[in-house]
């Protein structure tokens, strides 16, 4: 059996998002917006990913920066850039990311939650000539210092992305939705919806 890979109608259908919350997604997404995905474990950041990729266009190339095989390319513009602890020290595997992104030159960079690299190099070297849809975990209610934190950006890092979305899993049912939709604007989390 394959992997079911979510869309935007399926997330609205099951209560996990509104038809305006993905309107403003869709929008960003289009206007190559950085966007960040925050949410705790098993709150469905990856899957709210994969359906903010059906709104990237089919002539945009997609890279995927994943660990361990766990993101799969379920259309022909997105490449896969897997990586995973091994021998190379960690300095290494990022250069070879780097490397690799700047060679395919995509629309979007995609990092899903990871830590056999360093994200924040990645960032401090490519946010401002590439888009970024990036996951993070967010434990508390600060969303910037968590992001902080698990990235291991800076604050100005974090003030470059432009949208942030909240997702939340009630822990009794096990229902996960997005939360709020925030621009990021001098600094600041500011609610758009």
């Amino acid at each position: 059996m394959g992997v079911y890979i979510f869309t935007p109608e399926d997330l609205i259908r099951y209560g996990a998002a509104t038809e305006e919350q993905f309107e403003v997604l869709k929008n960003a997404v289009l206007s190559k917006k950085d966007i960040l995905v925050v949410g705790s474990s098993r709150s469905g950041k990856t899957k709210l990913v994969e359906a903010l990729m059906h709104f990237i266009p089919g002539d945009w190339k997609v890279a995927v920066i994943t660990a361990y095989g766990e993101f799969k390319p379920f259309k022909p513009n997105i490449v896969v850039i897997d990586t995973q602890f091994d021998s190379q020290p960690l300095e290494r595997r990022t250069s070879d990311v780097i490397s690799k992104i700047k060679a395919l030159n995509p629309d979007y960079v995609v990092i899903d939650t990871l830590h056999t690299v360093d994200a924040a190099r990645i960032f401090r070297e490519l946010i401002d000539d590439y888009a970024f849809i990036v996951t993070s975990l967010a434990l508390t209610d600060d969303i910037k210092g968590e992001v902080r934190h698990w990235l291991r950006i800076s604050g100005e890092t974090f003030d470059k992305f432009d949208i942030v979305v909240e997702l939340k899993r009630d822990w009794r049912t096990g229902m996960k939705r997005i939360n709020r939709v925030y621009e990021v604007k001098n600094g600041e989390l500011r609610p758009v919806i």
